[in-house]
């Protein structure tokens, strides 16, 4: 009887054991592993510190290519605040070669803006637009919209004529996937923005309002109902509805352009 006994505890521990084996995280596949963290860091940075601490497989599909071009950086700030600005530095670093298209937006928005360096930022603002950066493409399509065809130094002139047209098309183009039925979204993203220019970008910001020219549209004039309608005061409103079918879209994208130099003289 102690034999049998015996014999079914080995049993279940041994099936215990084959469980274990089984449900282990270490045996997925490295491609899904991947894919997994993929998914946590494009939620937050704090999200991928913690799947470090899972296990070693994670710690190191946490450091693939992928996964970093994945990264969320929203919790960090644009500037290292901490006493190890080094650390801070290479991190980011680190996201750009990845090809981190926050990253890349970060930090052309600081060469263009905040160091002169307008060559340097527009190239990482375009390379962070192409890759689908909300913020990296309404910065650069408001350049664009600013700077137009004058071969200003620095500016869109590299890229080819017809500038100011690429500039709607890109705004235009970000309305569709950032909105369902409303502006506020618009409204976030260009206080976000102008929260982290205001500070030292005043200057690139009052170049490029006296470079802007806004030009006569032979519209019939509905698109200023259609604003006045919708918005309240220098801003959209919560709930303005986003069928523009009677405003013209060359008018409304140049009122937003207004409204990104709101109160910059």
């Amino acid at each position: 009887m102690n034999m049998v006994s015996s014999s079914m505890m080995s049993s279940s521990v041994s099936i215990k054991k084959s469980r274990k084996r089984t449900l282990s995280i270490d045996c997925l596949p490295q491609d899904i592993l991947v894919e997994v963290s993929s998914c946590v860091a494009a939620s937050s940075l704090s999200s991928v510190r913690n799947l470090r601490l899972v296990s070693k497989s994670f710690q190191q599909t946490c450091d693939d290519r992928y996964v970093i071009s994945r990264l969320s950086l929203h919790e960090t700030p644009l500037f290292h605040w901490n006493h190890n600005p080094e650390r801070f530095s290479n991190f980011f670093k680190r996201c750009r070669k990845n090809g981190n298209p926050e990253a890349l937006y970060r930090k052309g928005l600081i060469n263009y803006f905040l160091e002169n360096q307008k060559h340097k930022g527009l190239k990482l603002l375009t390379r962070a637009a192409e890759k689908g950066n909300h913020e990296a493409n309404y910065v650069y399509g408001m350049i664009l919209i600013c700077l137009g065809d004058k071969g200003n130094p620095g500016g869109p002139a590299l890229l080819g004529g017809n500038t100011k047209q690429k500039g709607f098309k890109i705004l235009s183009g970000l309305i569709k996937p950032l909105m369902s039925t409303t502006l506020q979204e618009l409204v976030e993203l260009r206080d976000r923005i102008r929260d982290s220019i205001l500070w030292r970008g005043i200057p690139v910001m009052k170049e490029l309002k006296r470079a802007y020219v806004r030009e006569k549209c032979e519209c019939d004039g509905k698109t200023m109902k259609f604003v006045a309608y919708n918005c309240v005061w220098h801003r959209y409103g919560e709930d303005n509805d986003m069928n523009t079918s009677s405003a013209c879209e060359f008018c409304l994208w140049h009122h937003e352009v207004e409204l990104f130099f709101y109160n910059i003289e």
